[in-house]
């Protein structure tokens, strides 16, 4: 990835940079399972991490997404990448939709652990939202940070990182 200059691109960057590592975590801790034999009740590491990525949809994802929507996806338009704008507002949309399932079924899995069908569901559905996150996140760092060089001037930056600070 080229440098980063403005803030907003930073914020969003160290975003990224936090979502891809917890994704490592919960692909790990997948793959180390398996889709068929769910982790222990008593698990404490499998426990902190159901609870950090419920939080981490629930809120920093949600308004990571909110942020991009209401002031750079506009900005993206208007600068004639109406295309990306829509790819990226796709993506948001079948995001949200896996990470919601996700958070339900591991806020549960917190109190009650996984039995077998519970585990292999939330299993598919926190593969697909780890693969879909991850690949997003990706692209944004290849495509739309080193946009925002191009789309804001240093006030523009600095007003939308100051906007983007008080959403958090």
């Amino acid at each position: 990835m080229q440098t980063i200059s403005g803030q907003v691109a930073r914020m969003l960057h160290e975003e990224h940079t936090a979502a891809l590592s917890l994704l490592q975590r919960l692909s790990a801790c997948l793959s180390r399972h398996g889709p068929i034999t769910p982790p222990k009740n008593t698990d404490h590491a499998v426990a902190r991490l159901l609870s950090e990525l419920s939080s981490a949809i629930e809120t920093e994802i949600r308004i990571h997404f909110k942020f991009e929507e209401d002031s750079l996806f506009p900005l993206l338009d208007a600068f004639g990448e109406r295309e990306l704008m829509d790819l990226y507002l796709e993506e948001h949309r079948v995001i949200v939709s896996l990470g919601d399932k996700a958070a339900v079924m591991a806020r549960a899995a917190r109190t009650e652990g996984f039995d077998a069908p519970a585990w292999a569901s939330f299993h598919s559905v926190a593969t697909a939202f780890a693969d879909r996150l991850t690949g997003h996140a990706e692209a944004e760092e290849a495509a739309l940070l080193p946009l925002l060089d191009d789309l804001l001037d240093m006030e523009a930056d600095e007003r939308l990182a100051e906007t983007y600070q008080a959403m958090r």
